[in-house]
């Protein structure tokens, strides 16, 4: 068993290996692009020097393919460095095999339960996941998430199904995911108020769940009512399709910042503010173009996290803005529009966001977000001048989890 075992990772290994040198090529290719793209520039700015073009319709068309140009590279540039993100993405595929299978291929089947094949896939930071080819007899059906808990009963480990398993396995055979319990939970809330006169809310919001961790989106559409709502809304949709593709928070703003600017459109440039919460490590990874303050709170403890960064598209040297902080037990971030701490005649509402958080106990991000929005409506005396969303995410620690 254990030669078979052997030769199952080495065919994976190679097979990887393969498929990793053709994503670099590629990345390879994309980053010669964007080379040949700056050489033309260089050479168009080299003749400008010169004074070999006066033509102002001619200089006019140059200026346009400079700018084309140098977002074509910025493109080529940005889609390098994810293939080469992915190529080093390191997956070990090793099949369990031994006692400890035979063991989970009876038990399973006292349960009228088939078990054809079980794989662990270790990945990248030690990411755990195995893997089972299963069926059921026939009139029998039994959920991923009762298969889970037999597991975690079997391999002493606390294991939880992926999203991308079915949600019920039957008589067909199917390939199941698995991966060890987070050693976090997260709760989510939003609230919402719409400006004065206006039917829709130009803010956008989601919370976009993975198996390992939680991401707030947010996005403030210029202006108010349907075309900012249309405007912000398209940005959260286009920032959970990149997120589903497993580009991550930084590529999602960097592709979004390039769309945007290449329309060149000024009334559309919409903020984007991103915080992705990884409940294995209990850490928060911010990214913002032109969002409002974050705060994280801490039992009476708040930090300001804020950044200069201008809306999507607007940024000339394509840099993000991004900051990253260790959570702990019982933290809750808050992520604010602009109309939530603009317009206050009490003074600043950064300032006065950051003390009304300090002060209070509740442990309720429901709770939470309703009462910031109250505070707010409540200090610009009822009258409100722009779109407000107040989105709050805390962590607990899951007490009850094993340790294998």
């Amino acid at each position: 068993m254990k030669k078979y075992a052997d030769y199952d990772a080495r065919q994976s290994e190679y097979l990887l290996d393969y498929d990793r040198r053709r994503i670099l090529n590629c990345a390879d290719t994309f980053q010669s692009l964007a080379a040949v793209m700056g050489e033309m520039n260089w050479e168009l700015a080299q003749e400008e020097e010169e004074g070999q073009k006066t033509d102002r319709e001619q200089r006019l068309r140059q200026l346009q393919a400079f700018e084309s140009r140098r977002q074509y590279a910025a493109h080529m540039r940005q889609m390098a460095g994810f293939m080469q993100s992915v190529a080093g993405t390191s997956v070990q595929l090793i099949r369990l095999g031994g006692r400890q299978e035979r063991q989970i291929v009876r038990a399973l089947a006292g349960e009228d339960i088939w078990v054809q094949d079980i794989y662990l896939l270790r990945g990248q930071e030690d990411k755990l996941e195995i893997s089972v080819s299963l069926c059921t007899k026939e009139d029998t059906s039994v959920t991923a998430a009762e298969i889970a808990g037999y597991l975690s009963v079997l391999m002493d480990i606390r294991l939880v199904p992926e999203k991308r398993n079915p949600y019920f396995v039957g008589k067909e055979p199917v390939s199941l995911y698995f991966e060890e319990e987070p050693a976090f939970c997260c709760l989510t809330a939003a609230a919402t108020a719409v400006e004065e006169n206006e039917t829709v809310s130009g803010d956008s919001y989601s919370f976009w769940e993975e198996d390992d961790g939680v991401t707030m989106i947010l996005s403030d559409g210029v202006g108010s009512g349907e075309c900012a709502a249309r405007d912000s809304g398209r940005i959260v949709d286009l920032t959970e399709r990149i997120l589903d593709a497993g580009l991550g928070v930084r590529m999602a703003v960097q592709l979004l910042d390039g769309m945007v600017g290449a329309e060149g459109d000024e009334r559309r440039m919409s903020t984007l503010d991103l915080c992705r919460i990884d409940l294995k490590k209990a850490t928060c990874e911010m990214i913002k173009a032109g969002g409002a303050a974050t705060f994280i709170k801490r039992g009476s403890s708040v930090e300001k996290i804020s950044a200069q960064q201008l809306p999507l598209g607007m940024a000339d040297d394509g840099k993000l803005s991004g900051s990253s902080r260790q959570l702990a037990d019982g933290d809750m971030v808050v992520l604010l529009s602009d109309g939530v701490l603009q317009n206050w005649p009490a003074g600043d509402g950064e300032y006065l966001i950051a003390r009304k958080l300090e002060n209070t106990r509740t442990s309720s991000p429901v709770d939470l977000a309703n009462l910031l929005l109250r505070y707010a409506i409540g200090q610009c005396h009822g009258k409100i001048q722009d779109d407000m969303t107040v989105l709050v995410a805390g962590i607990w620690s899951n007490e009850e989890r094993t340790i294998p």
